[in-house]
């Protein structure tokens, strides 16, 4: 199997229905399930001491939105279309719930966010932030 660049996850994304989202500065608004933007990475710490730090400050993000309340950031170098590593992000909370320094293809990272979601869901329902 070959390996996915950048360019590979964005034909599948156009394939597959998915739209691209052109924001403006300071605009928000919902986002549908498959829906993507590409902008400048927000998180290049991920990346300190992994990478050249030329390649770190040029890292950009593909953002997709799976489902309703979670997003998988592909973080890739725009020059060489390699994709470093990926980022499953929750909505509600604002934050990061896992990180990976690989990428396992674009099937596998939407079920990869499907089910960090279904665990992050059932800490939440089993009381872990209960007394917090």
């Amino acid at each position: 199997m070959a390996i996915e660049s950048i360019d590979n996850v964005l034909e599948a994304l156009v394939l597959s229905g998915g739209s691209k989202i052109d924001w403006q500065e300071g605009e928000s608004r919902s986002v549908d399930d498959g829906q993507w933007s590409i902008g400048n990475c927000p998180d290049h710490e991920t990346f300190d001491g992994h990478l050249y730090p030329a390649v770190v400050d040029r890292m950009q993000g593909l953002t997709i939105a799976v489902g309703d309340q979670a997003e998988l950031l592909v973080m890739f170098d725009p020059v060489t279309r390699r994709i470093e590593g990926m980022k499953v992000w929750d909505m509600d909370s604002c934050g990061t719930l896992l990180t990976l320094m690989f990428w396992p293809g674009l099937e596998s990272a939407r079920k990869l966010v499907i089910e960090t979601m279904n665990q992050w869901q059932q800490a939440i329902d089993n009381g872990w932030f209960d007394g917090i």
